[in-house]
Formats: structure tokens, C-alpha cells, sequence
């Protein structure tokens, strides 16, 4: 074999290596980081944590946030597995009021200076500054919201002051008692303009208070299930917390998503 030969046959077989290498990273549809970060308008560092399963951009996006004392990479940690196989790509958030519930660290807790003390609506900006952050960042041109708990009641507000930007709410357990007096979800349900879904334990039903939510949500369009067998918040939906097989529960948030 002459020289001439033996140079054509490295520079095809070098030109096969790069573009292998060129197609492997077009061809991959992780994000570059799983881990991300942005600040809201009153300065407080938040950060979300993404899953999304090899999915392309084209896969919807859901934004999970998370209950009191939790945070989000331990609430959702056994549902996002279960989101991505049904097709949907999700990001877990850190906000502001949380703790180490379900296990992990709340990072955005972990930064606020000593002796801070925020109230479950002094979240809210939170949220707006997660949904701010994706959609400034091409990740999706609308997204689902989820709440739990406190921000079960936060994404209503959300979805009212974000027409055009938010194509479904869910919310679990959405709470209503004394600290949510300024941001309750019947507050903010006759402003949002997409499907909206409310998941509540019949644990929590003998209340008056959840009996007057289901009322006024319902009055507002919103769809409301009782699960029996559920605990609070989103955790309704994972077997080993509620020690309960909740796959039908599972199945309906499946067929609500696939709705819209």
C-alpha cells in the first residue's frame, strides 16, 4: 500500500470518528446540566433540578413545586421516572419555604440569611422566577404547573397572572388554613383560563374549610377528585407513602394530561 493510500484511509476513517462524535452530541437530548439555578426579583437564589428522560424539546414540561418542610428533588424523586415514561419532561424546584422533608436539602433554604422566616405566600415569587427562568431559556414556549400543599394554592395564582405562558394546573392538596389568608387558590380560579385539576385525600375532606374550597373551585371550573386512600400533597401519588397501591390515581393525572 502506498502513502497516498494509507492517507486516504486515515482521513476517512478520521472523518468517520468526528462525525460520530459531531452526530452523538447533536443527538443528545439531555440538558447540558441537570442542575440549575436562577434568582427572583426580591434577590432569593432558587434552584430546580431537571428530568427529562431523553426526551427532545418537543416532549411537554412540567414544573413541580414542592410542599412546606420539602423540597424538590426528595418529594418527586419516586414520580418523575413514572412523568418521563409517559412522555412528559419535568423540573423539580427548590423554594424558599421548605426543609428536608422526604429527605435532601432545601438549597434555596440553605441560602437565605440567618434568621429568615418567609411565609408560604412570600414564596410566590418563586414560582414566577422558575417559570420566568425556562421559558427565557427556550426550554419550553408554555408549561404545566404542579403544586403541592402551599403551592398547591400558589400555582393559581400563577396561571392567572401568566395567561398564554401555562396550559394546565395541577394541584394537590391545595392548602387553604390562617397562613395562606392572602393567597388561596379561590382567590385567583376565576382568572385562570386553562384546565385545572385539584387531587385532595378524603382524610381531608371532613373539613369545612376543604368542603368551601371544593365548592368555590369547582364553581370556577376547576376539576376536583377526592382520592381515598391519599395523604397530603403529592405524595398521594407514591405507593410506599401512602402504603396504598395508588396507580389508578397515577392513571387519572396521566389521562387528565393527555387532555389538554
Amino acid at each position: 500500500m502506498n502513502s497516498r493510500s494509507m492517507y486516504l484511509i486515515l482521513y476517512i476513517s478520521l472523518g468517520m470518528f468526528v462525525g460520530c462524535a459531531t452526530n452523538s452530541k447533536t443527538d443528545v437530548r439531555e440538558p447540558p446540566q441537570k442542575t440549575i439555578a436562577t434568582r427572583t426579583v426580591d434577590g432569593v437564589t432558587i434552584y430546580g433540578e431537571r428530568y427529562y428522560g431523553g426526551l427532545d424539546a418537543s416532549a411537554p414540561l412540567i414544573l413541580l413545586f414542592h410542599q412546606g418542610g420539602s423540597n424538590g428533588r426528595a418529594e418527586y424523586a419516586p414520580l418523575t421516572n413514572w412523568l418521563n415514561d409517559a412522555g412528559y419532561r419535568a423540573i423539580a424546584w427548590d423554594q424558599r419555604t421548605g426543609g428536608d422533608l422526604y429527605g435532601e436539602s432545601n438549597r434555596a433554604v440553605d441560602g437565605l440569611p440567618d434568621g429568615s422566616n418567609p411565609g408560604y405566600c412570600d414564596a410566590y415569587p418563586d414560582l414566577q422566577a422558575a417559570l420566568d427562568f425556562v421559558l427565557s431559556q427556550g426550554e419550553a414556549e408554555e408549561v404545566i404547573v404542579w403544586g403541592s400543599s402551599y403551592s398547591g394554592a400558589l400555582v393559581f395564582r400563577l396561571a392567572a397572572e401568566n395567561v398564554g405562558k401555562i396550559s394546565g394546573v395541577l394541584a394537590f392538596s391545595p392548602a387553604s388554613g390562617g397562613p395562606m389568608v392572602s393567597c388561596r387558590a379561590r382567590q385567583w380560579a376565576d382568572g385562570v383560563r386553562v384546565p385545572a385539576i385539584v387531587f385532595k385525600p378524603a382524610s381531608e375532606m371532613a373539613r369545612e374549610a376543604a368542603k368551601e374550597q371544593r365548592q368555590i373551585l369547582v364553581g370556577a371550573g376547576v376539576t376536583f377528585l377526592v382520592v381515598e386512600n391519599g395523604i397530603h400533597g403529592s405524595s398521594l401519588l407514591v405507593d410506599a407513602r401512602t402504603e396504598d397501591d395508588m396507580s389508578a390515581t397515577r392513571a387519572e393525572v396521566i389521562a387528565w394530561l393527555e387532555d389538554l
